[in-house]
């Protein structure tokens, strides 16, 4: 059985997720505590040594991170289960295991739980990474290596790709610029196609941050001001997209 412990300020949650694991998963977890605040869960969490944590994130007076910080040598996962989406970035970037939005969907928290019990059977580094990329794909956010260690990046502040030669600048709201050792190609393949198209060997655009196209001139104006040259091999791929 997977010893685990529920920490959510709202009762209600707390029993319809409990019942929730029970109907999916009958004889599978072992509640050790449900908990209604961090204070209240950190004695718990030290007590009885879960495998596997299901924590809130907003809460009165100290949030779901907070009980992250003060335990920052933990030996269990988290499964974060939050109604705001805007908390991803900074949930993973404190090695979340999984995030569930509320209200939580039944095939949703099986697949997670399918793959929490996969990864206690391989190397949990791999298994983390693999949950990690299948998570972020519907939230909207990328990850990148880059020399210092890894980004996430919302798709929505790239405003462009620009290509040289196998390294990538992603240019970004804010002024911001990362420096990728990847090729564009590669980057591009792990982009929405709905989103970014390519418009020069050098450049793939966020559709969503061009304000005009010239034709006369052959080049695109983007919302920062920018200008972006259009090749001539990719101005009928344009032509089409927006026609």
């Amino acid at each position: 059985m997977i010893k685990t412990i529920l920490i959510d300020d709202e009762r209600h949650a707390l029993e319809s997720l409990k019942m929730l694991l029970e109907r999916l998963f009958p004889e599978k977890f072992d509640f050790l505590a449900l908990s209604n605040s961090v204070d209240q869960a950190i004695p718990a969490i030290q007590e009885h040594k879960p495998e596997l944590i299901f924590l809130d994130i907003q809460m009165p007076q100290k949030n779901g991170f907070t009980l992250l910080e003060v335990m920052p040598q933990r030996d269990f996962e988290v499964i974060f289960t939050t109604a705001h989406q805007d908390h991803a970035i900074n949930a993973f970037k404190h090695a979340a295991f999984d995030y569930l939005l509320k209200p939580i969907d039944s095939t949703e928290l099986q697949k997670s739980i399918i793959r929490y019990e996969e990864s206690k059977k391989s190397d949990p580094l791999l298994s983390k990474l693999e949950s990690l990329d299948i998570q972020l794909n519907g939230l909207d956010i990328i990850t990148f290596s880059t020399f210092d260690g890894i980004e996430f990046v919302e798709f929505d502040e790239i405003i462009y790709l620009k290509a040289d030669r196998n390294y990538t600048t992603l240019v970004m709201e804010n002024n911001r610029q990362l420096l990728i050792s990847k090729s564009i190609g590669q980057l591009e393949s792990r982009l929405p196609e709905n989103r970014f198209i390519r418009v020069h060997q050098s450049y793939s655009v966020n559709v969503t941050k061009i304000l005009r196209y010239d034709k006369a001139e052959n080049y695109l104006i983007l919302k920062s001001g920018e200008k972006l040259s259009v090749s001539v091999r990719k101005n009928t791929n344009l032509t089409k997209r927006f026609a």
